[in-house]
């Protein structure tokens, strides 16, 4: 067979726009399906169903893949709203947050309770929500060292503001503007997206682009099922802090994306499983590494089959790339999948694979206990006299305990999380490392690190939420580094969000605010024999129009 470095030849984004076109031509074909509209991951939206979640409101909810769409999340605000009308005594927080959220998800909401989901018009709801961000931002930002064919050094984006999908910031005052819509075509096929223009709030020549689209795509609906491409937004797993597999500490990637829109049954004996999430896609990532723009794949299965237990899965792979990608197209399947790696030798990979899992002790007062372990890449710990691979290479680790009402009336809840990163976290002996355009896919601890988290917060008034959170962290230098500090870190954080609020002068929009402030003292920062104090403040302020949707029948 003809070496598939010939792969490289068709321009990626023409096998992009082919693929595409095959969806849309097989949905004209689907039958019962919908506008899909992924929410971004800085909505209040997922707060409010983290509360319900906690208030045991929500049965059917799978939090550990995310985002989620506004028609799933209207399905799960239906269903707090009927637990909630059949519980034993009255909740008056439930019964706020389910409030709130039926007037963000009014539209979705009516298509549901008069069972319009798969009949729908051409629609367009060119805002969906504005936002403005403020951001003052100081002290010294992490660095984390990457082994590859040159060395390489990726930073993090905002000190202590991770998962802010890499909105560009500068030591000092940033801002940041945010735009979101979307529009439906035919009833199947869906546009959306975030747009943001950020940056310091002063005249920088050397500052990235300001302009950028932080969550987009184009979907088509199949079903229960959607397909997407796009730079859509992933986190995934159990964590609250950072995620090992997939976090939003780095801007979204373009890929082709496929999975469930509702939580679903597998079917016969796999039924017992319990309701699944899934959700599989193949992108490309940046050039700037040896093996320029690498394919990675990635698959997530997440399981409930009780109502107080959930588990998942995780694996992603990186492959590929110029200069690695001597394979013909069973050997690009054979990667895309995990189910044939080949050969090192002039096609190397990366792996990932994770396991995670959450226990609800109801009697405790809805108390969660969580954790997952995440493996680099395959070995054999019989060597080559038992041919057996394990997954969990240099594992990492995430644990905690939440509880969601550590107070009698519900309105405090606490956490306590603790988080391990392996010296080979997200790096590895080529440029198939996890990182895109500089900043870490995963966990912001980055490699050789050590997080505790123990926070509390209460809600007053019914409507805001304040909490404190105290933190300490280590990071070892990662493997082959040329520096000898572990660095040490110990902090607080101060976090106040509002339930949206009908503003009355203003056709009824919903405005919600969020704020964090942090302060860190760091020793030995970036490995070496200097500190810093690091501090951060951020305010969001968000608008979503009462009205404002287009329809043509």
């Amino acid at each position: 067979m003809k070496p598939a470095g010939n792969l490289r030849d068709w321009n990626w984004a023409g096998r992009w726009m082919l693929a595409l076109g095959l969806a849309l031509a097989a949905a004209r074909a689907a039958r019962a399906s919908t506008y899909v509209v992924y929410i971004p991951l800085d909505s209040p939206i997922y707060q409010e169903l983290d509360t319900l979640d906690g208030l045991g409101l929500l049965e059917s909810y799978l939090p550990e893949i995310k985002p989620i769409s506004r028609v799933e999340a209207a399905r799960l605000v239906i269903e707090a709203r009927d637990r909630l009308a059949q519980a034993a005594a009255p909740d008056p927080l439930g019964q706020a947050t389910i409030d709130v959220l039926k007037a963000q998800l009014a539209l979705e909401l009516g298509w549901l309770e008069r069972n319009e989901e798969d009949r729908l018009p051409t629609m367009v709801r060119p805002v969906e929500r504005l936002a403005t961000q403020y951001t003052y931002s100081s002290g010294t930002r992490l660095k984390y060292y990457v082994q590859g064919g040159t060395r390489t050094t990726v930073s993090e984006a905002t000190p202590l503001l991770s998962g802010n999908s890499d909105l560009p910031t500068a030591n000092g005052n940033n801002g940041a503007a945010l735009w979101s819509g979307w529009a439906g075509l035919f009833g199947f096929i869906t546009g959306y997206g975030e747009g943001a223009y950020a940056g310091a709030l002063r005249n920088d020549p050397n500052a990235p682009d300001r302009d950028r689209i932080v969550d987009g795509a184009v979907v088509v609906g199949l079903g229960n099922v959607a397909l997407s491409f796009g730079n859509e937004q992933m986190v995934w797993g159990v964590g609250h802090f950072g995620q090992l597999a997939q976090s939003a500490n780095a801007s979204a990637f373009p890929a082709l994306r496929v999975q469930n829109i509702h939580p679903s049954h597998l079917p016969w004996l796999l039924r017992y499983l319990g309701l699944f999430r899934w959700q599989a896609f193949l992108g490309q990532l940046d050039s700037n590494r040896t093996f320029a723009h690498p394919w990675i794949a990635g698959q997530i299965v997440s399981f409930k089959p009780l109502p107080n237990f959930e588990f998942g899965l995780t694996h992603t792979i990186d492959f590929g790339g110029s200069g690695n990608d001597a394979y013909g197209f069973a050997g690009f399947l054979g990667r895309a999948t995990g189910f044939n790696t080949g050969s090192p030798l002039g096609a190397n990979t990366n792996s990932r694979v994770s396991v995670y899992a959450r226990a609800r002790i109801q009697r405790w007062r809805g108390a969660q206990l969580y954790g997952e372990i995440l493996g680099e890449d395959f070995y054999q710990p019989f060597g080559k006299r038992l041919p057996i691979k394990t997954p969990f290479k240099s594992p990492s680790y995430t644990t905690g305990f939440y509880m969601p009402r550590l107070t009698a009336d519900g309105l405090t809840d606490g956490r306590v999380e603790w988080t391990l990163t392996d010296r080979n976290y997200s790096i590895h002996n080529d440029s198939l490392y996890w990182t895109y355009d500089g900043r870490l896919m995963g966990d912001p601890i980055g490699p050789g690190g050590t997080r505790i988290d123990v926070a509390i917060a209460r809600w007053f008034d019914l409507r805001y939420k304040a909490g404190l959170d105290a933190f300490y962290e280590t990071r070892q230098p990662a493997v082959g580094s040329p520096w000898r500090y572990t660095e040490h870190g110990s902090g607080l954080e101060i976090d106040l969000f509002s339930l949206p609020v009908r503003m009355r002068r203003m056709d009824d929009a919903l405005a919600d605010v969020t704020a964090s402030s942090s302060v860190e003292y760091v020793r030995d920062v970036n490995y070496t024999d200097q500190s810093s104090v690091r501090t951060m403040l951020t305010v969001s302020i968000g608008l979503t129009p009462h009205a404002g949707t287009i329809v043509w029948r």
